[in-house]
């Protein structure tokens, strides 16, 4: 019944992103899958291999996209070689490390016990020379090699970046993070006043050395946790770090500002409406209507529920896609998207009954 020429599908959806336009096939549609579904997926026997040995991953990414291209019609996962070495990523110069662990995915962890520390932190900001913090030893002949090899000039820095309040949780810690805007904003104020300093600091310190300063037109926040701040709390020390990225990188009316944030931060809607964010992927719980009343000019990438999508059958999957086409679909303004990324054990012929729903049920 829900049979469908995938390749067809996506070869037509590549025609339906104009925003806010009626003059397209359909609703357009955009997921991606990612590390979590693919480790499922494949059931590798060691995820340590998977993300220390970069030969490795690469062939278990190509040999994913060959199936997911048989199956779904595209290739979701980078097959590109890299450098043998990556510039330092920011939270970690700020203060934070990774820990991973087999069976996972890397996660950001923090040393933080007390506000002393955060201050020890900031002490260390204001002597940081981020052109010697962001490159480690060997980056430049990295850099070099992979040029050669691939042909291609890497370019980084701009584009993006997790958001002040996941970053601050991983620099800090959550519990961490919620008790000092409470107890020491002051300080508080000077960790993200920082926080943004250095966060455009780094971009332009990695712009500068692949060439890539142009790369101001657009900039794509994620930020799961901001959820845990309060409005007035977001307001106070969050937002600025947004409108000073937004002012620096994506700084004319026309240009994406973008927020993906999969949690319960309705609250925060009306602060990113006023701070220009124009493109969204919103938590599950968060109706499209409800959105598209509070960020009337923001194209809505939603709002398929990931646990829907992974444990429901076709009818109810089905309901959400008439759902989110009957409450925002007319205006031209929404990407049929999951609200987050597509969960691990997602079943295939659950994926291909979504697609299928656009397919039949976005009509314009």
């Amino acid at each position: 019944m829900y049979e469908m020429d995938v390749k067809a599908f996506w070869e037509e959806n590549s025609k339906c992103f104009e925003p806010f336009s009626t003059n397209k096939p359909r609703v357009p549609m955009n997921f991606w899958l990612d590390d979590h579904f693919l480790l499922e997926y494949m059931k590798l026997p060691s995820t340590l291999k998977y993300y220390n040995d970069a030969a490795y991953r690469r062939e278990v990414n190509t040999r994913f996209n060959d199936e997911m291209e048989r199956l779904l019609g595209r290739r979701f996962i980078n097959e590109e070689i890299y450098p043998e070495k990556d510039p330092v990523r920011f939270e970690c110069i700020m203060g934070a490390h990774w820990e991973l662990s087999e069976g996972g995915t890397p996660w950001l962890e923090t040393d933080v016990k007390d506000i002393e520390d955060v201050k020890a932190l900031i002490y260390k900001y204001k002597k940081l020379d981020m052109k010697k913090a962001a490159f480690p030893e060997g980056w430049q002949e990295s850099r070099e090699q992979y040029e050669k090899t691939t042909g291609k000039k890497l370019r980084l820095g701009g584009g993006g970046s997790r958001g002040p309040a996941t970053m601050a949780t991983s620099i800090l810690g959550t519990e961490n993070t919620c008790i000092f805007i409470m107890e020491e904003p002051e300080i508080m104020d000077e960790f993200f006043a920082y926080l943004a300093h250095k966060l455009i600091e780094y971009h332009n310190v990695l712009m500068e050395a692949t060439d890539n300063t142009d790369n101001r037109n657009g900039y794509n926040i994620a930020d799961d946790n901001c959820y845990l701040f309060p409005p007035k709390h977001y307001e106070r020390f969050c937002a600025p770090v947004l409108e000073k990225l937004f002012k620096e990188f994506s700084p004319k009316p026309c240009h994406k500002r973008r927020q993906h944030s999969d949690s319960d931060m309705g609250h925060l809607m009306g602060i990113l409406n006023d701070l220009g964010v124009n493109t969204v992927n919103f938590g599950p719980n968060i109706h499209p209507g409800d959105i598209r009343k509070a960020m009337p000019k923001a194209v809505i990438e939603g709002q398929m529920p990931p646990f829907t999508l992974r444990n429901s059958g076709p009818d109810e999957i089905i309901n959400i896609v008439k759902r989110d086409i009957e409450a925002v679909g007319g205006d031209g303004g929404l990407v049929e998207c999951t609200a987050g990324s597509v969960a691990g054990g997602t079943p295939i012929e659950n994926i291909l009954v979504y697609m299928w729903a656009v397919e039949q049920y976005g009509r314009y």
